[in-house]
């Protein structure tokens, strides 16, 4: 049988000494002296070092601290678990997304999710930058790079196909770039993100079908990757970027395409969180939301 003053013994442990222990869980300090020599007495050590001027774990008191605590908190997190499944949904909920592709594909669904769940505080950061979530306290992220971690579920909710654009006007007046060659007699316009300080190079496949990284040049150095589409639309230069961006105007003839040929394959974008079993129920209803919305 499992024995009660366990809790008892694992909170005097954390907080350093029987009167923080009884303050933390509402009892006092002498409740928690007579629990923790109950237990000493049941398993036949003793599990304090505690005098006038000393408190601290004997080296059995350790060595059970480490074996039992964890699960102890666990058993605590299943319990918690399953009074969430039968409580409404509240709390704050953190949730990280790129800049363009959040603004195009989940923003618009916020207030739907808001209505149907009135009583969670949504926190929407949207950044490009590739972030540790659990470090960084987030519940959610969503994007197509990943911190390689264990800790991390991730689902593929979106296929983003990237590729080189132009617009017709400047297409008309400069030519089209028919080889990869080609695309060093043309302005690009680049993408020099703040957190890398770097130039995004382009991806490619080669005549050979091989993986190149082409190194664009011109006139134009953006730190965002938003505003490139509408300076596309200036004819001030070719752009890459993800081809949902310009899916209308490519539809209308306003914008063309460059080097099909030359894309590299479409790759997921994935909405990815802790992997820990019980998610609390409003990080839960957020995620099959947007599975919903964007599922693939």
């Amino acid at each position: 049988m499992l024995p009660s003053q366990l809790p008892l013994f694992i909170c005097a442990a954390q907080e350093g000494s029987f009167s923080a222990a009884g303050r933390k869980i509402g009892i006092s300090a002498a409740a928690v002296s007579k629990g923790v020599a109950a237990l000493e007495k049941q398993t036949g050590v003793r599990l304090f070092h505690r005098n006038t001027r000393q408190f601290s774990l004997t080296e059995d008191g350790a060595s059970l601290y480490q074996r039992v605590a964890p699960l102890l908190s666990e058993l605590e997190e299943s319990i918690d678990g399953l009074a969430e499944q039968n409580r409404s949904p509240a709390g704050k909920l953190r949730v990280n997304l790129p800049d363009s592709f959040g603004r195009k594909f989940i923003m618009p669904h916020i207030s739907e999710f808001l209505t149907l769940y009135p009583d969670i505080e949504l926190d929407v950061v949207l950044s490009d930058r590739v972030l540790d979530i659990i470090d960084e306290g987030f519940d959610v992220s969503i994007g197509n790079q990943i911190n390689e971690d264990s800790r991390l579920v991730a689902r593929t909710i979106y296929q983003m196909q990237s590729g080189i654009f132009a617009s017709k006007a400047y297409i008309e007046q400069f030519g089209l770039p028919e080889s990869i060659e080609d695309l060093q007699h043309h302005n690009a316009i680049i993408y020099r993100p703040l957190t890398s300080g770097r130039t995004f190079t382009w991806p490619l496949r080669d005549s050979n079908g091989e993986h190149i990284q082409f190194i664009p040049k011109g006139n134009l150095t953006l730190s965002s990757i938003s505003p490139a589409k509408n300076l596309m639309l200036q004819n001030l230069g070719i752009a890459y970027m993800g081809k949902w961006h310009v899916e209308d105007e490519l539809a209308s003839g306003d914008v063309v395409p460059i080097l099909e040929s030359a894309w590299t394959s479409a790759k997921p974008v994935w909405i990815y969180y802790s992997s820990r079993e019980n998610l609390p129920k409003r990080t839960r209803l957020f995620i099959d939301f947007i599975v919903s919305k964007l599922s693939i």
